[in-house]
């Protein structure tokens, strides 16, 4: 299936022809270092940060048919301003109503919208996501919605599609008369096989292309509890990763536009978000790369204003995605420092 329905490479505890229970866990050990947080004086001064970024448990298999899963999560432990609580990340179950051409999922998992969301944040280029999906999140297409949508594909596998109603967990309840509604339409031309990752090992060849809208109106104002506005948003992403000599040469890419208009002033506010990124894996090991994020945005928009990001690194995977050390490094275009931070981060994943 397009979205993942089970952990890679977990431990299988339960096997039988009417139940299945498969046990993983992800550890992400981290340190940032920043450059330009403000100091005494005007001048700007660095921080390092050690964290447990992320610390998840895993669950998922099958019980007569029906897939399900579950992860338990406490991240940003001895994280700068962050306070660690432990929360569920995923609850869903997928049934299936009519082969793989039409499943029926709910619960809590990735919204449907961006392929930079959808990537779990241990198969990323680079050591984390970056403004591709922090756009859209801040107008409630996150890494994990509540709801339900129905999916399928094709008998080859080839083309995709998902469309579902949602809760915007980045609005009160009560301020939502009705649901967000995100749909994905995706084709892989190629293999079929763990589409969403920004590495692959082997010979097998990717080409992955998709578009994605969503859109959520009757918003209450808060304060007048009158509906006040509407979210909408459109994208298109892809990637491509093919063998290349002894190498595997991958490519990412992704434009999303988001549109807030409140009826209050009759404003309206646009953000536009690129990402592209290229990195070149070496006998399945050392993977140098290069990720460019550039962010325009009317300056109220959420998230808004204007940023061109730079992420230079390498990454070492000693058991592909399972085991693995990233590195990069920030430059942001209009700070004073040439490098504005960088990230080193061991992962655990199974």
């Amino acid at each position: 299936m397009v979205l993942p329905v089970t952990a890679h490479a977990g431990v299988k505890v339960f096997d039988s022809p009417d139940h299945t229970l498969e046990l993983g866990m992800r550890l992400q050990q981290r340190l940032e270092y920043e450059t330009s947080t403000p100091a005494p004086g005007g001048t700007t001064d660095g921080r390092r940060d050690f964290m447990v970024r992320r610390a998840r448990l895993k669950a998922n298999g099958k019980m007569q048919g029906v897939a399900y899963g579950f992860e338990w999560k406490i991240d940003g432990t001895d994280q700068t301003g962050s306070t660690p609580t432990a929360a569920v990340e995923n609850a869903w179950f997928q049934y299936p109503l009519n082969g793989a051409a039409l499943e029926l999922k709910a619960g809590l998992y990735d919204a449907p919208f961006s392929r930079d969301l959808l990537t779990s944040d241990s198969r990323q280029l680079a050591v984390d996501r970056g403004e591709a999906s922090a756009v859209p999140s801040a107008i409630g297409l996150v890494d994990n919605v509540v709801g339900f949508q129905l999916m399928g594909k094709t008998k080859d596998s080839k083309v995709s599609y998902i469309v579902g109603l949602f809760d915007n967990r980045t609005i009160a309840a009560a301020q939502q008369d009705v649901p967000m509604v995100a749909g994905r339409l995706e084709m892989n031309l190629a293999s079929t096989k763990d589409v969403y990752q920004d590495a692959h090992f082997g010979t097998d060849r990717w080409y992955s292309f998709a578009v994605n809208g969503s859109y959520q109106g009757g918003i209450e104002n808060p304060v007048t509890g009158l509906d006040d506005s509407t979210h909408a948003a459109a994208g298109v992403d892809g990637m491509v990763d093919i063998p290349f000599g002894k190498c595997r040469l991958l490519g990412v890419g992704e434009l999303n536009a988001i549109r807030v208009e409140r009826s209050v002033g009759n404003t309206e506010y646009n953000s536009t978000v690129k990402m592209i990124g290229v990195g070149v894996l070496f006998n399945d090991r050392i993977q140098p790369f290069i990720r460019f994020d550039q962010v325009r945005s009317d300056a109220l928009a959420p998230r808004g204003g204007r940023r061109d990001i730079t992420y230079v690194g390498a990454n070492f995977y000693q058991r592909g995605h399972s085991l693995k050390i990233q590195g990069d490094v920030r430059m942001q275009a209009g700070t004073d420092d040439p490098v504005d931070g960088a990230r080193l981060q061991a992962q655990m994943d199974f």
